[in-house]
């Protein structure tokens, strides 16, 4: 694995490890708030009372004796189960070589997100690894995505496509979610591609960093002098 390929998988792992920490942090959150219902005197006093509505003969008779016990421990802290930081997961400084499952088919060449036509698809087909984008999910994906680059296809919008119509005056939903993609691109640094001889004219007033038509130009443009 070359050195850049190797520096991607990293920053995916360190992504991976991070967003693991959140879900671990918000269930934990989540189970000091399930004990701490748990033992409220709220619930106690609703179990007791459904208890006893249920079995008036036995538990209803008991019902006032319960209630004055629990009126009586009102002010007391609850005390419940709660979790050891020994019980919680470490996942700081490990080094291990199942990391490696986490790296889905780590790619050594250019990888781009693409809004792309069945030509682009075909063109760039062995030359680079597209990630897709659909306007339901371009943001989340693209913003969770280890891309190089944001390509727009001129011919995205034919009809048939998860972009159809795009590029068309009025298609304000597809306008709407490149709009974001773009911007997501911007804040990410991604050099924003504009792919193809004839675009609409929708897509050719926008701000393109570069505009390509072969495989070659989306290379030149990962590199310095080719983005603003």
């Amino acid at each position: 694995m070359t050195d850049p390929s190797a520096a991607k998988a990293n920053r995916q792992v360190a992504r991976l490890r991070a967003t693991l920490r959140e879900r671990e942090a918000r269930v934990q959150e989540l189970e000091q708030r399930l004990i701490a219902l748990e033992t409220s005197s709220a619930l106690q006093f609703g179990r007791l009372v459904a208890g006893a509505a249920r079995n008036p003969k036995g538990r209803g008779v008991r019902l006032p004796k319960e209630l004055y016990k629990l009126w009586k421990k009102r002010h007391v802290p609850g005390l419940g189960p709660s979790i050891q930081p020994s019980e919680k997961t470490q996942l700081d400084h490990i080094d291990r070589p199942e990391d490696r499952l986490l790296i889905a088919d780590p790619y050594e060449g250019p990888v781009v997100a693409g809004l792309l036509g069945r030509e682009a698809k075909a063109a760039l087909a062995g030359h680079v690894k597209v990630v897709p984008l659909h306007p339901h999910d371009a943001s989340i994906v693209l913003d969770t995505a280890d891309v190089d680059l944001l390509v727009v296809d001129c011919a995205a919008g034919e009809p048939g496509g998860p972009w159809a119509y795009l590029g068309v005056p009025g298609m304000y939903d597809r306008d709407r979610a490149l709009h974001d993609i773009r911007e997501l691109a911007r804040n990410r640094s991604l050099p924003l591609v504009l792919w193809g001889d004839t675009p609409p004219p929708t897509l050719a007033i926008l701000d393109w960093d570069v505009r390509a038509t072969t495989p070659a130009q989306l290379t030149a443009a990962l590199t310095p002098a080719a983005t603003r």
